[in-house]
């Protein structure tokens, strides 16, 4: 059935299918079934249906079978950062990424997390004569990589989707994701890519730090230190201007900080 407005025609199932999420973005803690179908004058079945289709799809999700309905964070990943924001973020992590690379020797970058892979805005190259050189634009998965690692662990709704899309795959790398979030910062130990080690560390949910080189001067006790001097360096921009924290971010990415 079709309904007609202001702009043409309108599909009853898409209406009613948005016009449940936005019920469902209005209630944070989320929403029961009973409530959703009442609010939005459908019988339950109907309900149940379209919420089913929406949680298939990963819009929205259940703790369990019966519990309230709440969004996932994959609306906002469909969005694009405005070019404001992009730049306030880089402005303000450019200095660190700069500082970061010349106590390490090492390159480091800036990356985003772009659906289930990740994209480096910005880099700075080390100047030693054998190093990995990084440039934006590049994109690689989150799994696999310690920068997706370090944001898998950062954001539970990126890691619920991402976790969907490849479940072999998840498990394969399952602890190591477990092990970013325990120590705040995630390593790569010359696992994939030969004789390159990395470790990488969330600056928001969205993106992430990583530092990377020769695993010959790069072994784990040193990773562990650049890491722990990454979350350090971090600490001491935030408290100058926290807004810029949440540039990527929906206002409920944002509160759960």
């Amino acid at each position: 059935m079709e309904s007609e407005t202001s702009s043409g025609r309108v599909l009853q199932s898409v209406q009613r299918a948005f016009d449940l999420l936005e019920r469902i973005a209005t209630h944070p803690e989320g929403a029961r079934l009973s409530e959703l179908a009442d609010g939005a004058g459908l019988n339950r079945s109907t309900a149940h249906n379209l919420l089913a289709s929406l949680e298939g799809l990963g819009y929205i999700t259940q703790d369990k079978k019966g519990a309230a309905y709440r969004l996932t964070g994959k609306l906002n990943r469909l969005l694009r950062l405005d070019a404001e924001a992009e730049h306030a973020l880089r402005a303000r992590i450019r200095p660190v990424l700069k500082n970061v690379s010349q106590a390490s020797g090492e390159s480091t970058f800036l990356a985003f997390a772009t659906g289930t892979d990740y994209l480096c805005v910005d880099a700075v190259q080390s100047d030693q004569p054998l190093h990995l050189a990084v440039r934006p634009g590049e994109r690689k998965p989150l799994i696999g990589e310690a920068l997706g690692h370090a944001l898998l662990a950062a954001d539970p709704d990126l890691a619920h989707l991402v976790r969907a899309d490849d479940p072999d795959r998840w498990e394969r790398h399952a602890q190591e994701i477990a092990d970013a979030k325990h120590h705040g910062f995630a390593l790569d130990l010359d696992s994939q890519q030969a004789g390159i080690s990395c470790v990488a560390v969330a600056v928001t949910p969205r993106a992430a730090i990583a530092v990377a080189g020769p695993t010959t001067r790069l072994p784990e006790s040193r990773l562990i230190t650049i890491g722990q001097k990454i979350r350090e360096a971090l600490d001491k921009v935030r408290p100058a201007n926290q807004e810029w924290l949440t540039l990527n971010h929906s206002k409920a990415e944002s509160q759960r900080m």
